[in-house]
């Protein structure tokens, strides 16, 4: 019995190591792999070519990647054209499209 619980031990400890490793090789659409994720399951960050970026959050805008650039399925949509002029500067929403 004691045997059974010490291999059951071992073997719930070992796979607590391979779990994460194996959650930390996701690659998206844009070629970068996860290396790092939220307790949401987001990832935090991304690696691409021996470079490892912070990925965008609410709570960090300042030297990250935006989670679309490096194909993940949230944050914000980049706009494919220039509104006229900083989006802080728009009152009321910035159309997708640009307008005809």
């Amino acid at each position: 019995m004691t045997r059974l619980l010490a291999a059951t031990a071992t073997l719930a400890a070992l796979t607590s190591f391979v779990v994460p490793a194996a959650a930390q090789t996701a690659t998206t659409s844009q070629g970068f792999t996860v290396v790092e994720t939220n307790a949401r399951g987001q990832a935090t960050k991304v690696s691409k070519d021996g470079r490892t970026y912070a990925v965008c959050m609410s709570d960090a805008q300042d030297s990250c990647i935006n989670p679309r650039e490096a194909g993940l399925k949230f944050g914000n949509n980049p706009l494919s054209y220039w509104p006229g002029k900083p989006a802080s500067e728009i009152d009321g929403p910035i159309p997708a499209t640009p307008p005809r």
